[in-house]
């Protein structure tokens, strides 16, 4: 099928130490062909652009190449599928890999000239956290969609190396329908298909028109709705606009981290900035707002966006994310027998020459171990009681700021530079009085 809008990263990928990246090609550097090399995309898969296309340019030594999804901090040294919150199509011999070291049979073997693809579905009939990935060969899908549960941050595209000479070209991402889904992804449109959390929200219609639904009697019973991903390059502002101001125009928008309280406002806790309607403060990681802008009623439309700074996200194989380290103390192994930066780009739609009515429905509103190399079919063979999730020298050090700024109306209001929190920053938009209601944009292709 005609993939419409190809997107691409432009550097914005997280690359394990035997892999390396030169543009769009992406190769294994490995020392050895025991090792194994992964290019993490460092931004999730969305609803917008659920797809994602390699091509073999160079099988190398044995085509030991995977294409795949992965949770935020995927070890950049194990193939996708391998560990937890993962799944991947394996070159070599066509098998899938679901949180194991242990493949089925699953499609075609593939080589040097063939095309390799992963894509998500996002069903919102499906049960809530979960998803459908399938794959590609050459564009033609495999089998039937996988019923994946979504990890807290997303799934990540990644692709994986484990032999020397192999060389893959990303060919970018854009927006598919998995074969045998009869419906159009542009009239699957429900709350699920937007928002991750809420608390005292009552959503409208197709979800985009959020109101008031708690008691309105004390700071704790805030109306809160957060996206389902967090803001990335390609769709880094979003607005709403105030149908009714209801009863105190205690209306607010602005970004949190993932966990970010469900009876907090926008920026009243840490890890999260908000712009007030009602005294046109800004509020940042405290209840104390300062003056920032003009007071919004309703009519008004209020925009949030984020510029990423420029630099680069490199792997450290030293560091791990110490907000995880407890939690992965306690995890259990899989199976014990088996073995970003952002650069700035205001502007992918112009660039890109983005047609508004390819987003359809959108448009309305991221430890190192030696593995051996024995004879074919050694995935199934490998042995030692490693720990998936738990490797503690292929972590991220990716500790990043970005500019946060606020519009009315079109106009912007002002900004404030942010640390990004663990897993990026989410939209939120949150209420506090009877009558208030509000419209959701996620992609007025603005800012």
């Amino acid at each position: 099928m005609d993939p419409g809008v190809r997107l691409h990263t432009k550097g914005r990928h997280v690359c394990g130490r035997n892999a390396e990246v030169d543009g769009d090609i992406f190769k294994y550097k490995g020392p050895a062909a025991n090792l194994v090399g992964v290019v993490k995309i460092a931004e999730p898969m969305s609803p917008m652009f659920n797809y994602f296309e390699y091509e073999i340019i160079d099988k190398g030594q044995d085509t030991a190449i995977g294409i795949g999804l992965g949770e935020y901090k995927y070890p950049l040294d194990r193939m996708p599928g391998w560990n937890r919150s993962a799944i991947g199509y394996h070159a070599d011999d066509g098998r899938l890999f679901h949180e194991s070291g242990y493949g089925e049979a699953f499609g075609p073997l593939c080589t040097q000239g063939d095309r390799m693809g992963c894509g998500i579905h996002f069903d919102p009939d499906l049960d809530s956290g979960y998803v459908y990935v399938f794959f590609t060969k050459n564009g033609s899908q495999i089998k039937e969609p996988v019923k994946m549960k979504r990890p807290l941050y997303g799934f990540y595209p990644l692709v994986g190396l484990h032999s020397v000479g192999e060389k893959v070209r990303y060919l970018g991402h854009w927006r598919r329908v998995p074969n045998r889904i009869q419906e159009p992804m542009e009239t699957e449109l429900s709350p699920r298909t937007y928002w991750l959390r809420s608390n005292g929200i009552r959503y409208v219609d197709d979800g985009l028109t959020l109101e008031y639904d708690g008691d309105g009697l004390n700071r704790q019973d805030v109306g809160i709705a957060q996206a389902l991903f967090p803001l990335s390059s390609m769709n880094h502002y979003f607005e709403l606009e105030i149908l009714d101001s209801g009863q105190n125009g205690w209306i607010a928008i602005g970004l949190g981290k993932s966990t970010y309280s469900l009876t907090k406002h926008p920026g009243w806790c840490e890890g999260s900035v908000g712009y007030h309607a009602d005294n046109g403060h800004l509020y940042k990681e405290k209840g104390q707002g300062d003056p920032f802008g003009p007071l919004c009623s309703a009519g008004d439309i209020m925009g949030c966006g984020v510029r990423f700074n420029e630099g680069i996200i490199t792997t450290t194989f030293s560091e791990i994310d110490s907000d995880r380290e407890e939690e992965e103390e306690e995890e259990e192994p899989i199976d014990s027998n088996f073995m970003f930066e952002m650069g700035e780009d205001d502007d992918y739609y112009d660039e890109f020459d983005i047609d508004p009515s390819f987003l359809g429905g959108f448009e309305a509103g991221f430890r190192r171990r030696i593995l051996p190399r024995l004879n074919p079919g050694y995935k199934k063979q490998l042995s030692g009681a490693a720990k998936s999730g738990r490797d503690k020298d292929g972590g991220v050090s990716e500790k990043r700021t970005c500019t946060v700024y606020f519009t009315r109306n079109g106009e912007l209001v002002g900004e404030t530079e942010c640390t990004i929190p663990n897993g990026g920053f989410y939209p939120l938009v949150a209420m506090l009085s009877e009558g208030e209601r509000i419209r959701v944009n996620f992609c007025p292709l603005t800012g």
